[in-house]
């Protein structure tokens, strides 16, 4: 009999504790696909050791030094341990055949591509809008970790980055921007809610992470979450019940 997969995930204070937008698109994957799995619930300072504990490879340098990141998917029944959300999906569309896939043959690079861009658009300036209330609900390890790099990036503190007013509206602006200009490109779809059309793929992974982002931070009240489901004639409002089905988080455990 099979064992369930594990997922590596930052945990938060929030009602679902799962908060982070890059374990989130590996967490979708997982329940569009039906995969057994569950959490461990990791702080930031920790993720280097475990990482290295488990034999996942770093993700990147940073400062020179290897830099170590979540989501992290470990395959108890392979003996496998997988890093970043796109080698996850890819990973899942080929020892779990038997389930939607993810990264459809031959578009690998379209989703590498979407991922890039869109983030390079979008994210920094959804992370100035959420930075305020994302700090206030890490455990206090991962608030002092947290801080000590976006506030040395930013020279501020992270409740000055975009406070209620003019800074947080021109972010706000420059995320519903890039929706926008999404709208504009995923409208040429003949038929479907998602990115190329009636079928999910990674790169909508991608899109619904931030939105995740934004609710459990912010809230289904606040007036950004308010505007975004009804932005571009409601298509991300839409969007979002697609996904309704699998935004799920399993009560996991600590480390």
């Amino acid at each position: 009999m099979s064992q369930p997969l594990i997922l590596y995930d930052l945990a938060g204070s929030t009602p679902i504790k799962a908060w982070n937008l890059h374990t989130w698109k590996a967490r979708l994957a997982l329940n569009i696909k039906g995969i057994p799995y569950k959490t461990i619930w990791l702080e930031y300072p920790d993720i280097a050791d475990v990482c290295k504990k488990i034999g996942a490879s770093p993700n990147g340098t940073r400062g020179g030094q290897p830099l170590y990141t979540v989501p992290v998917l470990q395959d108890p029944n392979t003996g496998t341990v997988v890093v970043d959300s796109l080698n996850i999906a890819e990973y899942l569309d080929v020892k779990y055949p038997n389930t939607p896939r993810l990264v459809p043959e031959g578009t690998k690079v379209f989703q590498a591509m979407f991922r890039d861009v869109f983030e390079e658009k979008a994210m920094w300036s959804m992370m100035e809008v959420v930075a305020t209330k994302l700090v206030a609900q890490l455990p206090p390890r991962s608030e002092t970790y947290w801080r000590a790099g976006i506030e040395g990036f930013y020279g501020k503190k992270a409740e000055e980055i975009a406070p209620e007013g003019s800074l947080r509206d021109a972010s706000w602006k420059k995320v519903v921007d890039a929706l926008s200009a999404l709208d504009v490109w995923a409208s040429q779809n003949d038929k479907g809610v998602f990115i190329t059309g009636d079928k999910v793929s990674y790169a909508d992974l991608v899109v619904m992470g931030m939105l995740i982002w934004l609710k459990v931070l912010e809230g289904f009240e606040s007036k950004e979450w308010k505007e975004l489901v009804k932005v571009n004639d409601g298509r991300w409002g839409r969007f979002v019940q697609a996904f309704g089905q699998w935004v799920q988080v399993d009560d996991g455990e600590y480390l």
